[in-house]
């Protein structure tokens, strides 16, 4: 599997199935923001957190995705994707190559029980830690305690170019205390290279 983050809360997830690469963007956003997706940018299924300027341009994405923007159970070519609904947006879990992924769309609290049961367990996080309308550095922190992933990837985090204000992935860090980082543009893993004991926080750059 291969994560790449082009900024805010969009991901583009690659995995390989029976049916060849499949691959999965989640939140897609308009040049409002003051960032641009990849003009390459292209998906067999495209999902929206929330219906808002930074997280809903589906058009953005080449190759007539199959869109999830509603809760529920979705199947696309062997890559399974839940969308759960959390008060008036969506988290997701996708289900590829033996893992599971799940993104938190634009959450600013933490999780219910009942919510934490429903995501089930979770090998690689996308959670945001920027603050204002997201989670704070300190609340991600104790969302991140809920879930106990594997691998975190922090996401909706103050970057050069945005018109938005928020916490710098930094500033999650110092929040969390101890990290254990890796930096990159795109994030490579089998399920088999999951850290098995401390968990890693994977910051990404913008591709």
């Amino acid at each position: 599997m291969q994560i790449s983050w082009n900024g805010l809360s969009c991901f583009e997830i690659t995995a390989n199935t029976s049916n060849g690469e499949v691959s999965v963007v989640i939140d897609p956003y308009g040049e409002g923001t003051g960032l641009r997706v990849p003009r390459t940018l292209e998906a067999d299924i495209v999902c929206v957190s929330h219906d808002e300027p930074d997280a809903n341009n589906v058009s953005a994405v080449a190759g007539d995705p199959f869109a999830v923007k509603m809760a529920g159970e979705y199947e696309v070519k062997d890559v399974f994707v839940y969308a759960i609904p959390v008060d008036k947006g969506i988290v997701f879990r996708v289900e590829a190559e033996g893992m599971h992924v799940a993104h938190l769309g634009a959450i600013n609290r933490a999780l219910s029980d009942k919510e934490l049961e429903t995501l089930g367990t979770v090998d690689i996080l996308m959670i945001p830690v920027g603050g204002g309308r997201v989670l704070s550095p300190k609340l991600a922190s104790e969302v991140i305690a809920q879930i106990e992933p594997r691998v975190v990837i922090p996401m909706t985090h103050g970057i050069a170019g945005m018109k938005e204000t928020l916490a710098t992935a930094d500033d999650f860090c110092k929040a969390y205390g101890t990290c254990r980082r890796e930096t990159g543009n795109k994030y490579k893993v089998a399920k088999k290279d999951l850290p098995a004991d401390d968990m890693l926080i994977m910051e990404l750059a913008k591709a």
